[in-house]
């Protein structure tokens, strides 16, 4: 190769230059592609990327002059006020953004106390392990005293009922109950004040490739697919819940339908302080993120097995804007407003995120994650693991590749939180699995009333 190019002209040489290309996958993928657009006119599907562009270049316009103020917010009180519906204007800001963050659903006196509990209980079992290794932010525990307490806190499930208000079902015959909920055991983390070692990019949650990849999860984006993304409704629960988001099951594999995902401040914490940064456009950034894979030269083009960003078995990474300059990361994510001890954030499933480098502040910046999770078939295996997990004293399957080595678990510890009586409610007792969902409530819909009898089915077998 080097005599090779030694032999052409020195013009030629410098007019050589490699694309920047994304990795390349399995060349199944790129059967996958084009199996994907078989059926589709490509040169609708063409105009339709370039009115995205355009569309999205002003909504990047938006956010950079918007900033803090293109998410939404809202009190709980007001919330609570309004029969745990948010209010209307909110609810639409919310919905085309895709998070909306609520003030004061906790009293912060008990944020604060979870909080110093959870400082306590590490500073005691420093071989637990986090990430990073060497001073841990995100710690690998799940069954503190706190986090069974807040997932199971009346007010927390009132809050993932009322955001699970922006969502709908068409088919009321399916069976999806928004209404109830399932959990899904996660981490917390407490990050130091001037701390710059840990960073999470730009990303989606939910896996990576499966949203190509399984064709009940990609059809949550046929419209997109087709050249018809202004159609494309994020808010559609129908086809969600059935979707394979773990094809893989390694890193980056999700067991469960997170239809928002969401944390819980316990301290008071703004941007530049080590906290998350969102893209508050759901639809514009979706629709994007699924077409690019078919434009990296702007161009319509299915024959590269390549999908910028998605990896199997892995998260979905968007750490530079190299493969989608339209984006414009640096402009369009933006930090999320300050926040205090018993403020609740939540964001779409398809919302790219990420959080802040550095953390200038002066105090710590401390969540506890807890994604809202609907009851539905695939949740309710979900929902199985989780209270055997809960039993075993042990990390989810999601997180049991994080230990090994010199980690401990859980149950090792006298003082773990996974005893029952810690559950704070009997809707998180049935979230957990312990507790048998009612049939027979008022207004419940076929499809709720089917899948709780599953659920309840499924617990006694």
């Amino acid at each position: 190769m080097v005599e090779m190019q030694a032999a052409l002209p020195s013009v030629a040489v410098q007019h050589i230059e490699e694309k920047p290309f994304p990795p390349r996958l399995d060349e199944r993928f790129a059967a996958l592609k084009q199996d994907i657009i078989k059926d589709v006119d490509p040169m609708a599907l063409k105009q339709s990327y370039e009115r995205l562009k355009t569309d999205l270049a002003n909504e990047v316009d938006r956010l950079e002059r918007l900033q803090q103020a293109a998410i939404p917010e809202v009190q709980w009180a007001d919330v609570q006020a309004n029969g745990g519906r948010i209010p209307d204007k909110i609810a639409e800001e919310a919905r085309h953004a895709g998070c909306v963050l609520f003030r004061g659903v906790i009293p912060e006196e008990q944020a604060l106390k979870w909080k110093e509990e959870l400082k306590d209980y590490t500073s005691r079992h420093r071989t637990v392990g986090g990430r990073p290794l060497s001073n841990p932010t995100f710690w690998l525990l799940y069954w503190t005293r706190p986090q069974v307490q807040g997932r199971s806190h009346p007010e927390i499930l009132k809050a993932m009922d009322s955001i699970m208000k922006l969502w709908h079902v068409e088919d009321d015959s399916l069976p999806i109950d928004m209404d109830s909920q399932v959990h899904y055991a996660d981490r917390f983390r407490i990050r130091r004040a001037g701390d710059k070692e840990y960073s999470l990019k730009a990303h989606l949650d939910s896996s990576a490739i499966e949203r190509w990849e399984d064709p009940k999860y990609r059809s949550n984006y046929e419209a997109i697919l087709k050249g018809e993304w202004e159609k494309f409704d994020p808010w559609r629960m129908d086809n969600r819940p059935d979707a394979v988001t773990d094809l893989y099951q390694q890193q980056g594999s999700c067991s469960s339908f997170r239809a928002m995902q969401g944390w819980l401040s316990m301290s008071h914490c703004g941007p530049g302080e080590g906290t998350l940064r969102v893209l508050p456009s759901l639809k514009l950034s979706m629709a994007y993120i699924m077409l690019r894979p078919f434009f990296l030269d702007e161009e319509l083009d299915a024959s590269e097995p390549t999908f910028p960003g998605a990896t199997p078995g892995k998260g979905q990474f968007y750490p530079t804007s190299k493969f989608h300059p339209h984006l414009k990361q640096d402009t369009s994510i933006i930090s999320v407003p300050k926040v205090h001890p018993g403020d609740y954030m939540f964001w779409h499933c398809d919302l790219v995120h990420e959080v802040e480098d550095q953390h200038n502040g002066e105090e710590d910046s401390s969540v506890f994650y807890n994604a809202s999770i609907p009851l539905c078939p695939y949740n309710i295996e979900n929902m199985l693991r989780m209270r055997q997990s809960f039993r075993d004293v042990v990390p989810p399957r999601d997180f049991y590749r994080d230990i090994g080595g010199p980690y401990e678990l859980e149950r090792e510890h006298e003082d773990h939180g996974a005893r029952e009586e810690n559950i704070l409610s009997i809707e998180g007792r049935r979230a957990l699995g312990l507790e048998p969902f009612d049939e027979n409530e008022a207004g419940l819909s076929v499809g709720q009333k089917n899948v709780r009898k599953m659920a309840n089915d499924a617990m006694r077998e």
